[in-house]
């Protein structure tokens, strides 16, 4: 098989020159009403309570209906898929090196092919727009967004949005739901996929925060929460209004901080004509725009990823990020703080753009982001730039939260790889594949390194080395606590390792295992530490789920070998010998009639923990 990393055409659909675009609002009127639903105060209860609707908690409440499970999903704000929407980074970070294991496989692949179906038979124009390649794929926030409220609608998942968090139920060890503005929801396995790990704070499940430990009551050490956490972004998605710029959308005073920040606006959003030095041969004011591009939903603008100069509509994640300490996660005023001037840098780059460059760039108003039932609004924001914040996405991208203190902890030992497009070290126990590099935006200082993990700043590569690691089960289970799991940005890892394991298509396999863990607790009356690491495989197999590092020559999704086959891959049961054929996609290329007999072999013995898995197909 040839990797669609160099023949994109195979995923994206080309367009002929003249090719214009059909201009429609993309949204349904399902979906628009959905965003001003406010659910009334009663008690509920159901199998799976799934605390946050971001790509994590989407893909384990999905999981987990599919298996038979009774589900109930709670998001805060109005928006389903949280980085990806409410946080505006709609711009997938996808590695496409490995292009057929990560979107042709589990739930993540669904919304790959939902999100590029809409842009080829409604909006018929290029989804592949970002990151200054062919190979990217750019969609809008208001798209996502239909996505994933269809896939939850089509399993018959109850979902309460517009619905805060403030308590949590837990008898003894065990976490029996959640408290929240519409009232309590109890349910027997309770999944924290929120993207701070709120309810493990609300629950006292043991977790980590910063370079520290808190046993779900106090730190350790006390001033952990003044350790460096990831940064924050507060991204903007933004638009060249070549027709003229809306005199509300014009920003006309420079925001509080404004002079600390403009030599790096200066040197990474140049003049006409000066290169960006990070961003090389991209010259002038347009090289920003092509790296978080996004379809302009205002114009019949066909550009696609190469074609950079011609972006028209970006998300502003660039250079914009923002400092933050723990207390952005344990003190709610702190939070608004950070928060605000977080906005108030993304306000700024707009206001360099327009005022120094002279350039007709200000927020869109079309991604849904003001059409929730109440205004959002940061009160350490001063009203004068009010018609802006409306226009902003509902939270930052938040890339470091509360981490649980698991069975097993991820470093960055265990995803180490010895170079650009290699493997890390296999585990039996994986129920999830990342690929991405320990990106680790801020909080690099020898003190802020877990040194009770055994890691430190030498653990970080110096160089980007993406491919497969493994994600053990282990991760996602508390030491002692039971009735729980966490998803999201929220398992149990090191700090170097959780830069690597918060991007798009990682987080929504770690909340497909959750859902399938879930699922299994619920059917057989356990707690997800009783449950057998290959049962929670076979059924994610059975799914669809690839849990071999790379694809496996000769098998494909939905055939009977690939459930035998990548399972006996994945529990190192055959040997796994890999080809990197030039110009294509790494895989493994196994004795295939060895691999299906070590598979049947295995599935044998796990029938007393099967679960029936309801497919797409057959939804």
């Amino acid at each position: 098989m040839t990797s669609s990393i160099y023949q994109p055409a195979q995923r994206f659909k080309t367009y002929p020159d003249g090719a214009v675009a059909n201009l429609i609002d993309p949204r349904t009127p399902d979906q628009a009403a959905a965003w001003l639903d406010i659910p009334e105060e009663i008690d509920r209860s159901a199998d799976v309570v799934v605390a946050g609707g971001g790509i994590s908690g989407i893909a384990a409440a999905i999981a987990a209906a599919r298996r038979g499970c009774s589900v109930i999903l709670i998001e805060p704000t109005h928006m389903l898929g949280g980085q990806a929407t409410a946080a505006g980074v709609s711009a997938f970070d996808i590695t496409y090196n490995y292009d057929h294991a990560l979107n042709d496989h589990g739930i993540w692949s669904e919304v790959m092919e939902r999100v590029i179906r809409i842009y080829d038979e409604e909006l018929r124009r290029p989804v592949n727009v970002c990151h200054y390649l062919l190979r990217s794929i750019g969609p809008n926030v208001v798209v996502v967004e239909r996505v994933f409220f269809e896939m939850l609608r089509d399993e018959g998942i109850t979902v309460l949005r517009n619905t805060a968090f403030t308590g949590a139920y837990r008898s003894g060890p065990l976490v029996t739901g959640v408290q929240t503005t519409a009232g309590p929801v109890m349910g027997k396995i309770v999944i924290d996929a929120t993207e701070t790990g709120e309810i493990m704070a609300l629950a006292g499940v043991p977790h980590r925060v910063a370079n520290g430990r808190s046993n779900g009551l106090t730190y350790q050490p006390s001033n952990a929460y003044k350790g460096r956490i990831q940064d924050i972004t507060y991204t903007a998605t933004i638009r060249r209004y070549d027709e003229g710029l809306p005199e509300a959308l014009k920003i006309t005073e420079a925001p509080q901080g404004y002079e600390g920040w403009l030599n790096v606006f200066r040197t990474f959003y140049p003049p006409e004509g000066v290169e960006n030095p990070q961003k090389k041969g991209r010259f002038g004011p347009n090289g920003f725009a092509g790296y978080r591009a996004a379809v302009d939903l205002s114009i019949s603008n066909m550009q696609i990823g190469t074609q950079w100069d011609d972006v028209t509509r970006t998300n502003l994640n660039y250079y914009n990020d923002l400092p933050v300490y723990g207390s952005y996660l344990t003190d709610p005023e702190a939070k608004l703080k950070f928060e605000a001037e977080g906005i108030l840098k993304t306000i700024g780059i707009i206001y360099y753009l327009q005022n120094e460059l002279g350039l007709p760039w200000s927020v869109v108003t079309d991604e849904g982001f003001n059409d929730g039932p109440q205004a959002h609004h940061n009160p350490y924001v001063p009203e004068v730039y009010a018609e802006i914040e409306k226009h902003m996405p509902l939270i930052p991208y938040i890339r470091e939260s509360r981490r649980l203190i698991g069975e097993v902890a991820l470093t960055g030992k265990m995803m180490f790889r010895r170079g650009m497009h290699t493997e890390a070290p296999w585990r039996s126990d994986s129920i999830a594949v990342g690929t991405y590099h320990p990106d680790l935006h801020g909080g690099r200082r020898p003190i802020d390194f877990e040194e009770y993990l055994g890691e430190s700043i030498a653990d970080k590569p110096v160089r980007e080395t993406f491919g497969p690691y493994p994600i053990p089960m282990g991760t996602l289970i508390p030491e002692w606590v039971d009735g729980f799991l966490a998803a999201e940005k929220n398992i149990s890892t090191s700090r170097l390792a959780s830069g690597a394991t918060r991007v798009h298509p990682t987080v929504s396999a770690v909340g497909e295992a959750a859902g399938a863990i879930a699922a299994i607790c619920v059917k057989y009356g356990v707690q997800p530490r009783q449950v057998p690491v290959a049962a929670v495989q076979l059924t994610l197999a059975e799914g669809g789920v690839l849990l071999t590092p790379l694809f496996v020559d000769g098998v494909e999704k939905g055939s009977p070998e690939f459930v035998k086959a990548t399972l006996a891959i994945a529990r190192k049961r055959v040997p796994m010998p890999i080809a990197r054929p030039r110009a294509e996609e790494p895989r493994i290329e196994a004795d295939l009639t060895e691999a299906v007999a070590a598979g049947e072999h295995s599935i044998g013995y796990l029938e007393p923990w099967r679960i029936e898995v309801r497919t797409p197909a057959m939804a």
